[in-house]
């Protein structure tokens, strides 16, 4: 019996399923291949009389899931300029366009950049493991930043130790509870706090305050594309669904920011300390007014500074420090307003 040409030709694919996973594997590779070209495109189109190549020795890749903070703005002002000292190039992956690249995309370009080492501010530890090993199979370098994941081929970490950032707040805790402190509610930043970053930062801060009578709370703030489920968090404790606590520690820009408003405009702040992450001009306001208790953060310029140290020392002599710490630093109403601190840009 007669059939048409069209009718035979979708019987042999359907008769053939591995053609069509070799077609939808072709189709990837383009569509790959033009997320590459479209980024390289968009790239020097940005950079075009801006930026003299030739004259730098070393091209570094920094990535990170967190580019759009006033926090991390300052540590790539850092690593620009230890980079220049260099002669090294220092490129933020995915810079300038709408659409954020993946860790995964982000690493791969890195990789296929041929780049000369890459700084990351890691996210999740499994995934971003597998794409740290794989730079280091393709000779690149790796230095985490603020997070680590030591589990990976990673040749050093600049940042702090999630236990010791635990006991860091367990002191500012003990420093302003009193007799009717009951309760300190923590809340982690799903994106970057994983599971172990989590554990490390529990034991610290319940090592430094378990002579006490003060409960722990932990809650996870998830992320989803800049909005955050804070407001539902904080609007529990105002409505009474959950324990109100006496304590709560916020630990990234975002969750402070919006921990303090809502509290503010919910007129908490006179019976809720709040304790934040990091240093911006909306948290420094906070803390003049009396919303923030106090903030504890890390120098960013100087984690951008001494990440490129790091990895320039790798690069020279094949060796640097397993850790490399950046101190912290405690930010209240006294140093707010004196303005005796490096100023969010």
């Amino acid at each position: 019996m007669w059939k048409p040409m069209e009718a035979e030709h979708d019987n042999r694919i359907l008769a053939r399923p591995d053609r069509v996973w070799t077609l939808a594997g072709a189709m990837m590779a383009v569509l790959t291949c033009l997320l590459f070209a479209g980024y390289f495109f968009l790239l020097k189109k940005h950079t075009t009389g801006e930026t003299d190549y030739s004259s730098y020795q070393y091209h570094i890749a920094i990535i990170s899931d967190e580019t759009d903070t006033s926090f991390w703005a300052d540590v790539y002002r850092g690593a620009v300029e230890a980079g220049a000292g260099y002669g090294a190039y220092v490129e933020q992956i995915g810079d300038g366009l709408v659409d954020k690249f993946s860790m995964e995309d982000a690493i791969n370009i890195a990789i296929y950049e041929h780049v000369d080492g890459i700084l990351l501010r890691a996210a999740e530890e499994e995934e971003t493991q597998k794409m740290i090993n794989k730079a280091c199979s393709h000779d690149i370098p790796v230095i985490t930043m603020q997070k680590d994941v030591p589990n990976s081929r990673r040749q050093g970490f600049v940042g702090i130790n999630d236990y010791f950032l635990g006991q860091e707040y367990g002191r500012r805790v003990l420093k302003i509870a009193d007799e009717n402190t009951r309760l300190v509610t923590v809340l982690f930043p799903g994106s970057s706090f994983n599971e172990t970053s989590r554990s490390w930062f529990r034991l610290g801060l319940s090592n430094t305050v378990q002579e006490e009578e003060i409960r722990l709370d932990f809650r996870i703030i998830w992320d989803d594309r800049g909005l955050n489920n804070a407001e539902d968090v904080i609007h529990d404790m105002a409505e009474g669904h959950v324990e109100q606590p006496d304590i709560i520690i916020c630990l990234d820009e975002v969750i402070t920011q919006s921990t303090y408003q809502l509290i503010r405009d919910r007129g908490l702040s006179g019976s809720i300390h709040v304790i934040g992450s990091y240093i911006s001009d909306d948290i420094l306001k906070g803390i003049e007014k009396g919303y923030i208790d106090s903030t504890i953060t890390i120098d960013p310029e100087a984690m951008g500074r001494m990440s490129v140290d790091a990895l320039m020392t790798y690069k020279r002599y094949h060796m640097v420090s397993y850790y490399t710490e950046v101190d912290t630093m405690l930010v209240d109403k006294a140093l707010a307003v004196q303005n005796n601190f490096p100023e969010s840009q």
